[in-house]
């Protein structure tokens, strides 16, 4: 496959390109799991976007939001950048992209139900939670238009004593790692809520009320 004249290729276990080089002085791979080649394609064209539209300049250890998840540019050789993921529990970095692929594709399947845009919330926005989300209980959450900074996403559970000054600003990226469990939710667009219980199934509906 070429696409904006960058060849990628799947050579054994790995796709690679060719062409980046001129763009980044190496090339890059990423190491085939259990995913199919469409989806590394299209993870591999949004960072072939990434690094053309925007002239970026990547060292080793360089880090990336691939839309909710977040990726590393690893050296493997002299030539070539090999692509590394934020491990599932926060504990580093491991090679490979499955679980990227799979935060998108679960959250972009939400959005689809309900025919709305996706609005991927990145690593270094902020997000507001009461306690007990951390703990893992039952979360009610709402998105609100916000600034840049902030994903607009409030989580709020039981504990939640009513008072907005009982709330924690935290980064995106703990929620990412501390509850997996309600990341297929977060790209939701503004105006969104959900809930997530024990004894029912989880619910999700839009507020109008919440885009104003």
């Amino acid at each position: 496959m070429i696409y904006k004249g960058i060849t990628i290729m799947k050579v054994g276990g790995l796709f690679m390109t060719n062409g980046l080089i001129s763009f980044i002085n190496k090339e890059i791979k990423l190491l085939v799991g259990g995913r199919t080649d469409d989806e590394y394609f299209k993870l591999l064209k949004y960072l072939i976007d990434y690094i053309v539209i925007s002239k970026a300049v990547i060292k080793d250890d360089h880090t990336i939001g691939y839309h909710s998840w977040i990726l590393k540019f690893v050296s493997s050789d002299e030539d070539s950048y090999m692509l590394y993921e934020g491990d599932q529990n926060g504990l580093g970095f491991i090679p490979g992209v499955d679980i990227a692929i799979r935060v998108i594709n679960d959250q972009e399947n939400e959005c689809n139900q309900r025919n709305a845009a996706c609005l991927f919330p990145t690593f270094d926005q902020l997000i507001v939670i009461s306690k007990g989300v951390y703990e893992g209980l039952p979360v009610q959450g709402v998105r609100y238009p916000s600034p840049p900074h902030m994903c607009g996403w409030w989580l709020s559970t039981d504990l939640y004593d009513g008072k907005v000054e009982s709330m924690m600003t935290e980064h995106y990226y703990h929620i990412a790692f501390k509850r997996p469990g309600i990341l297929k939710y977060l790209a939701l667009p503004f105006g969104y809520r959900f809930m997530t219980g024990l004894n029912f199934e989880d619910d999700v509906w839009f507020d109008e009320a919440c885009t104003r």
